[in-house]
């Protein structure tokens, strides 16, 4: 397969590698807002790049997303409705209501960014 966007750096890959490990940002999202238990974060996620008109922004602009919000696939012996009913809607459910669940893009990004900082220092 071949890809028009260039492999990531070294940078680029430590930002996705860890992004992946990490918790999802729109579990996360709801947890801030308190709508979803801690212990219920997803950890071990897909990386999303995101983009700008139909072009990916490149390997920096993305970030973690678990399963259920990355492509709508429902964990372990769960129904859509109940998953929809504790995780709210996945990116599959289109993208103007995802970003007015868990945020922008640009919002998002950031997040990832800071969780990154916080889980590289300690």
């Amino acid at each position: 397969m071949w890809s028009k966007a260039p492999p990531p750096t070294r940078e680029e890959s430590a930002r996705i590698e860890l992004a992946k490990t990490g918790p999802c940002m729109a579990c996360l999202a709801l947890q801030m807002q308190e709508l979803l238990e801690p212990e219920l974060v997803v950890y071990g996620c897909d990386y999303n790049h995101t983009k700008s008109g139909n072009l990916r922004r490149g390997h920096m602009y993305g970030f973690a997303l678990c399963k259920w919000h990355h492509q709508r696939y429902p964990m372990e012996e769960n129904t859509f409705a109940t998953m929809r009913q504790i995780y709210g809607p996945s990116l599959m459910d289109g993208s103007r209501t995802f970003h007015e669940t868990y945020g922008s893009d640009d919002e998002l990004i950031a997040n990832q960014t800071y969780i990154n900082e916080l889980r590289a220092a300690a």
